[in-house]
Formats: C-alpha cells, structure tokens, sequence
C-alpha cells in the first residue's frame, strides 16, 4: 500500500512538471507571436490574432 501511494506521489509531481513546463512553452510562443506581428507593424494581422486570443480566452 506504501509503494502505490509512493508511485501515485510521484506520478502527481510528474504530471504537474509536464503541465507548467507546458504552460510556459505556450505562453512564450503566444509572446513571441505578439512580438513579431508588433515587429512586422502589420495591424492588420496583429487586430486579427488579439480577436482570435480573445475568444479562445473566453471559451476558457
């Protein structure tokens, strides 16, 4: 019983990793997509992905 909670502790840290390491993978390439419609100065694109963003958001 000891080794099942061991294993089921460790697979909870496990599983929490993967999910922030994740979370931050998605939240550089949402920034670094930002940055670059900024960079292109290209409004047009910029409007539509912060659109888009916004109802992906809501939808969460």
């Amino acid at each position: 019983m000891e080794n099942a909670r061991a294993l089921d502790d460790r697979l909870r840290k496990i599983i929490r990793e993967v999910s922030d390491s994740t979370g931050r993978e998605m939240k550089q390439h949402l920034v670094e997509n930002v940055v670059q419609k900024v960079e292109e100065n290209n409004s047009n694109e910029l409007k539509q992905f912060l659109m888009t963003l916004n109802r992906a958001l809501k939808k969460i």
